[in-house]
């Protein structure tokens, strides 16, 4: 027995727990950048609806406008000379 030789380890071990950790850290990066995506902030939320409200003042004045444009009666016509 004295010629044996004692056995070596691969060594891929720690690749292994590299590329794991790896893994792990863009998962947890991707997870919270796209779960910000799906839940908008209270500060967008409500920008959000200010502009929603913006719009329909906007489409209100607009029909209020087209409105009194058909109600305006014409100009008499000019006298003939």
């Amino acid at each position: 027995m004295a010629g044996e030789q004692p056995r070596a380890s691969g060594g891929n071990g720690m690749l292994y727990f590299i590329v794991g950790a790896l893994v792990v850290g863009v998962a947890v990066l991707a997870w919270m950048m796209f779960g910000q995506a799906q839940r908008p902030s209270t500060a967008e939320d409500a920008i959000g609806r200010i502009a929603d409200s913006v719009d329909d003042a906007a489409d209100s004045m607009s029909d209020s406008a087209r409105d009194a444009a058909r109600n305006v009666t014409p100009p008499p016509a000019p006298a003939p000379q």
